[in-house]
């Protein structure tokens, strides 16, 4: 430690992170084809919540930036599509597809209309 530096508060986080704007995470999606619900779907967040990302209504969190760049890499995106399939219980918008309903079509967990915002 420096002499005279100080040490960071006990509330203060450890890491400050570049955030990612919104028009950045459009442009991936954009790149990558993905619907703002195909991706909410694989991590788990509220297509709302990503559309708010987009409008630069809250901060992204960190882990968007890193999720991005992972599903860059080769098969990334095939085989997340693959794990959110296999933990999706239910889509309770849809209740009668059954328990599980993206498993036999992972491949295509970014069908939708845009209307589950829910």
């Amino acid at each position: 430690m420096l002499l005279g530096a100080t040490m960071p508060g006990k509330n203060m986080p450890r890491f400050e992170y570049k955030r990612m704007t919104g028009e950045e995470l459009r442009a991936e999606l954009l790149d990558m084809a993905m619907p703002v619900f195909a991706f909410a779907r694989i991590f788990g967040v509220r297509p709302q919540t990503v559309k708010k990302w987009l409008r630069e209504e809250g901060d992204i969190p960190p882990w968007v930036h890193v999720a991005v760049g992972l599903l860059r890499l080769e098969g990334a995106l095939s085989e997340a599509r693959q794990l959110a399939a296999e933990h999706i219980i239910r889509d309770n918008q849809r209740p009668g597809a059954g328990e599980f309903p993206f498993l036999e079509r992972a491949d295509e967990i970014t069908e939708g209309n845009g209307d589950d915002d829910d």
